[in-house]
């Protein structure tokens, strides 16, 4: 097994950040903060105290019960460290930046796996997790405290609302199929529950016996329009013909129960496509603003929503000096398990921004099939050993280090025609059908030039 030497360096430029300075812990929660007082040798000052979370509490009780704790101090002794838990920080981290004091921030996870260290004890206590965070801190166990222009912090919000809004939607998605699949599960058969097309259906007729009395040719010019002519009369015969031999349930009596439920799905189906609508647009107007745009959306496959989610998800994509930085905050990167001659099985981490693994997979599942260095290793991978969203992840590395290095090179993507070459011949080895395809292809061509002659 080969050693691998891994790279302190950065954790070790936290702790010469900390050293010399007082540590100011704090536990946030809804109604009252715990705050605990390290001194620069990590001994603890005074006693634990709370605050309200109030504008009394913030302007008044923090600063007197501090210099009780502390008695004068300048702004440069002292860094206060919050446990970033939930939203409950967001409020103290910017009052305490905009006052100009140095704010970092410690995983909930870090305070979590340290518990047991004071005195083998997991037991939780407000005052414990405040001096653990103070204690973790000193031990270059945090994150800086960053702060960004309105523009970005806008474009972030916009992609949690985007984010919230997509999981609606698919719940709602669900809430449909699932009542079609009960009332008539052969509409399924015909056209996607979601698509305007069939809300458009669902809005007019629901239960097989009304979809008997459908009038194909009035009804054909409407989905023709509403579908942009992907939907036309043969989508409405084969609803029809479904129709008169389903086996849904029947719901005599009921019509008007499942004429409001229908309808209350429909409607709210509508209206987040309309606010994700106007969310998208706004994101997108936002993204372009940046220089990041043009180049992420350079690359093929990319679309303009998910290069501005990527861009409110990292925020700054120029302070990320390796691809690997991006991984490691989506928790895409690798969990290793290595000692002596053991090697574990190796697996993405998944301790992240969980959207943000999200995006990575999904831009990875769309350029895998346009990017051919993406392309490349996903079908490698797949001859070697099926497993689609395995491999995915594997080739969202090769994606990301793409990404990086347009970025730090600020230029836009370009195919090489020698990875486009490598490509097709994978394609052919992974699906032998398309050889036999273009064989074909080429002896017809052979056969219409003698023809020709």
């Amino acid at each position: 097994m080969n050693k691998k030497t891994v790279s302190y360096k950065k954790h070790q430029e936290r702790k010469r950040n900390i050293a010399g300075k007082k540590v100011i812990g704090i536990d946030p929660a809804k109604e009252k903060h715990q705050v605990t007082v390290l001194d620069e040798h990590g001994i603890q000052m005074g006693h634990s105290f709370s605050i309200n979370v109030s504008h009394k509490g913030f302007n008044e009780d923090l600063w007197k019960k501090l210099g009780k704790v502390l008695g004068k101090f300048r702004k440069e002794e002292v860094v206060f460290a919050i446990e970033s838990s939930c939203d409950l920080w967001r409020v103290l981290a910017g009052y305490l930046q905009n006052r100009g004091y140095t704010v970092v921030l410690v995983s909930p996870f870090i305070t979590y796996k340290t518990r047991p260290t004071i005195n083998n004890d997991f037991s939780k206590t407000d005052p414990k997790d405040a001096y653990l965070v103070a204690e973790n801190v000193q031990g270059g166990k945090y994150n800086e405290y960053m702060s960004y222009t309105p523009e970005i912090n806008k474009l972030h919000s916009l992609c949690i609302a985007h984010d919230k809004l997509t999981k609606d939607r698919n719940r709602i998605i669900l809430r449909l199929r699932a009542l079609m699949e009960e009332i008539f599960p052969e509409y399924l058969k015909c056209v996607h529950v979601e698509i305007k097309t069939s809300l458009y259906l669902l809005g007019k007729y629901y239960l097989p016996e009304h979809f008997q009395k459908l009038d194909i040719d009035e009804e054909e010019w409407n989905i023709r329009r509403i579908s942009k002519g992907n939907h036309n009369a043969n989508t409405l015969k084969k609803i029809k013909e479904f129709s008169y031999n389903s086996i849904g349930a029947k719901k005599t009596g009921e019509e008007d129960g499942v004429r409001i439920t229908l309808d209350a799905w429909i409607s709210q189906l509508r209206l987040i496509n309309e606010s994700m609508k106007v969310i998208g647009s706004k994101m997108i107007e936002l993204a372009k603003e940046t220089e990041f745009f043009e180049i992420l959306v350079s690359v093929p496959g990319i679309s303009d929503i998910s290069a501005s989610r990527l861009i409110g998800e990292c925020r700054d994509l120029s302070l990320f000096e390796h691809y690997k930085q991006i991984e490691k905050m989506a928790g895409s990167n690798i969990r290793l398990c290595d000692s002596g001659k053991y090697a574990g099985t190796r697996r993405i981490n998944r301790m992240g921004n969980r959207r943000l693994l999200k995006l990575i997979y999904i831009m990875t599942t769309q350029t895998a099939r346009f990017m051919p260095e993406v392309r490349i290793k996903f079908l490698k991978r797949q001859i070697k050993k099926k497993s689609y969203r395995k491999n995915i992840f594997a080739a969202s590395s090769i994606l990301m280090r793409i990404l990086m290095v347009l970025i730090k090179e600020k230029r836009t993507y370009e195919i090489r025609e020698d990875r486009v070459r490598e490509m097709e011949n994978l394609e052919l080895k992974y699906n032998p059908e398309k050889k036999e395809k273009k064989k074909s292809r080429e002896k017809n061509k052979k056969q219409s030039v003698k023809k020709a002659a």
